[in-house]
């Protein structure tokens, strides 16, 4: 006899833009400003069934804006500020590399760069995820890229420091985490 372990369900999070304010490659933990409604979205989805996983392009290391360290401290932060709050994120996956960066070894094309699935195929096999009862929150058309070619259900939040393309259509069009999490919590009790 098999036994059949059960899949998790997740919800895989951009970071800026839709967690923290997005300021354009973040630095700082002090430069951190976690957005309206985050904390109790994040609650709510937790509360749930969730899995919460950040997966974030970071190539603000491959341009030599910051080092990996201080995207350590960051997230560091990050945590600290949900962990504060009773919230668990399961994990962060990030992307340092960039084809036009100037960092060694950072400066390559690479599978994890959204809206490649690198990212979300690790976080598959390490969590044991089932990506037809999981969904993707961002803000930019590479998040919404990716959960197509994930094949995850697709949140964007809308965010004015970016033009969309009009061929790159997500599943939901939304104002914050806020609104996303009140759906996929409807649409996942279906």
């Amino acid at each position: 006899m098999i036994l059949e372990t059960k899949k998790n369900k997740c919800v895989f999070l951009d970071r800026d833009g839709v967690l923290n304010k997005d300021i354009g490659y973040l630095k700082f933990p002090e430069q951190l400003i976690i957005l309206p409604g985050v904390i109790e979205a994040l609650k709510k989805l937790k509360e749930a069934g969730f899995l919460l996983i950040i997966v974030t392009n970071q190539s603000g290391i491959a341009k030599g804006f910051f080092y990996e360290d201080d995207l350590k401290k960051v997230h560091n932060a990050l945590l600290e500020i949900f962990n504060k709050n009773n919230i668990y994120i399961d994990d962060i996956f990030y992307c340092p590399h960039h084809v036009e960066g100037t960092v060694e070894p950072y400066n390559i094309s690479c599978d994890c760069r959204k809206p490649n699935t690198k990212m979300i195929k690790n976080s598959v096999i390490k969590y044991n995820i089932d990506l037809s009862k999981s969904y993707l929150v961002g803000d930019k058309d590479t998040d919404i890229q990716l959960a197509i070619n994930a094949g995850l259900k697709s949140f964007c939040v809308k965010n004015d420091m970016y033009e969309y393309d009009k061929n790159v259509v997500p599943d939901y069009f939304v104002e914050d985490l806020a609104e996303a999490a009140e759906i996929i919590i409807n649409i996942s009790n279906i």
